[in-house]
């Protein structure tokens, strides 16, 4: 007799990573860190374009930024009726983070338009889908 394990329960620790939210840091986002880490400038810049920003932290360490993604709720089964996203009446537009260290993209975050961390519950969402293609080329 063995036991079975529901989708609810499987991806439960998915939704858990994704709800975490650490003061005006921004909101890292696990799917997209594992398509895009380790691209190049050059892989990221044929995926995603030109920034609109790059702003220099260290000397081989720079932030660059696109305001390509729009915050979404996703309530998990065991969440309905709850609002996860009462603090805002509907989409978001917010900017994905892309911290190139050493040309290479070391890390993915997300933050609202003005620098503020996204609102408890919401997710930013964007097209990761080129760069994805691309580190399957790699």
């Amino acid at each position: 007799m063995g036991v079975t394990v529901t989708p609810a329960i499987k991806i439960l620790p998915l939704v858990g990573l994704t709800l975490a939210s650490w003061g005006n840091e921004p909101t890292v986002d696990q799917i997209a860190q594992m398509a895009m880490i380790g691209l190049s400038k050059k892989d990221i810049l044929v995926c995603m374009g030109e920034p609109v920003r790059r702003h220099w932290v260290a000397e081989a360490t720079e932030i660059w930024t696109y305001p390509v993604g729009v915050t979404t709720t996703d309530t998990p089964p065991w969440g309905g009726g709850l609002n996860f996203a009462a603090s805002s009446s509907g989409p978001l537009p917010c900017d994905v983070k892309l911290v190139m260290t050493n040309a290479h993209v070391s890390q993915v975050a997300y933050t609202l338009p003005d620098g503020r961390a996204l609102p408890s519950g919401r997710e930013c969402t964007f097209l990761v889908q080129a760069c994805a293609l691309r580190r399957e080329q790699l």
